[in-house]
């Protein structure tokens, strides 16, 4: 996935119906932000996802997909691996919608990632 495409793919998540923003970690690495909130808050919302991951884990459970509504919006939070999407969107009806989009941009962002790490002869990193 070429940095143009990877850029168009999310902008297309970021626009589609109530959605106000868009926030992708690898493990601890923020890959991409696009929100209306200041470095720091995404970077809180960064580790209350590790900790609502590790949680997950101690229960022996692994959900794939969390959503949580609140006075004003929506947050869609999709789990692939290492990977996590937090969607913030305004209307509670277009959440399978959303999840939809993003989770197929997850996907083909994951293969994409295990594709180049096998054809560079590197053993693949647990992404799916």
């Amino acid at each position: 996935m070429t940095p143009q495409t990877f850029s168009s793919a999310l902008s297309a998540i970021r626009h589609a119906g109530s959605v106000y923003g868009l926030i992708l970690t690898r493990g601890h690495d923020l890959i991409f932000q696009d929100t209306p909130f200041p470095v720091e808050r995404v970077a809180e919302l960064a580790a209350t996802l590790d900790d609502i991951v590790y949680y997950f884990e101690q229960e022996k459970r692994c959900p794939d997909q969390l959503v949580f509504g609140y006075d004003g919006g929506h947050l869609l939070i999709l789990l692939l691996g290492e990977f996590r999407m937090v969607v913030f969107h305004h209307r509670a009806d277009e959440v399978d919608f959303v999840a939809r989009a993003s989770r197929a941009f997850l996907k083909d962002h994951a293969m994409d990632l295990l594709a180049h790490e096998w054809t560079a002869g590197q053993a693949p990193a647990a992404v799916l």
